[in-house]
């Protein structure tokens, strides 16, 4: 099995540049984990963070081509193992005759009971991807009406990284 990969693009907050990174993606045609997409600190800029299984030289490859493509300012890979990634679900289920049953579950996942009528609960779960799964099957009990679930968001560890100097503009955010 391939290594699995981080890749952040910070990009220009606009529709088009978004359509030519995700274009330069499709184009490789290699098994992405999903996207996440976000307003960064610096106004004007998002950050697009996806996963992806691939060799060393593919993901390399990918990550040239999105550094020259226009409206991106900087894009990183970096293992997934040097990474703290998380992601958000929300999972809509049956609300449990024994509403302690529920509350017990959702306790043990650590995660929050969001929105409840008498016939369903949104649960939601954050946290890194097996936390969230381990938790989606625990719910599989009560029974999974509906389920969202965002794509990773990564970021380089602290201890994988060295420190950078603060860029010069804004816009130059360190990945």
């Amino acid at each position: 099995m391939a290594p699995s990969y981080a890749i952040s693009v910070l990009l220009d907050d606009d529709l088009l540049t978004f359509n030519r990174v995700i274009g330069v993606v499709r184009r490789r045609n290699v098994p992405i984990a999903g996207f996440a997409m976000g307003a960064t600190q610096a106004p004007g800029v998002a950050r697009l963070t996806f996963v992806m299984q691939a060799d060393d030289a593919s993901v390399d490859r990918l990550v040239q081509q999105l550094r020259k493509s226009f409206g991106v300012r900087a894009a990183v890979m970096f293992p997934a193992g040097d990474a703290v990634t998380r992601e958000i679900a929300l999972i809509k289920v049956r609300a449990a005759a024994d509403r302690a049953d529920l509350l017990a579950v959702v306790s043990q996942c650590e995660a929050a009971v969001v929105d409840e009528s008498a016939a369903t609960c949104i649960v939601e779960v954050a946290g890194a991807a097996a936390r969230t799964e381990a938790c989606i099957r625990a719910l599989e009990r009560f029974g999974i009406l509906e389920m969202a679930r965002s794509g990773a968001v990564a970021m380089r560890s602290a201890a994988s990284s060295s420190p950078s100097p603060a860029p010069n503009n804004p816009s130059e955010a360190v990945l």
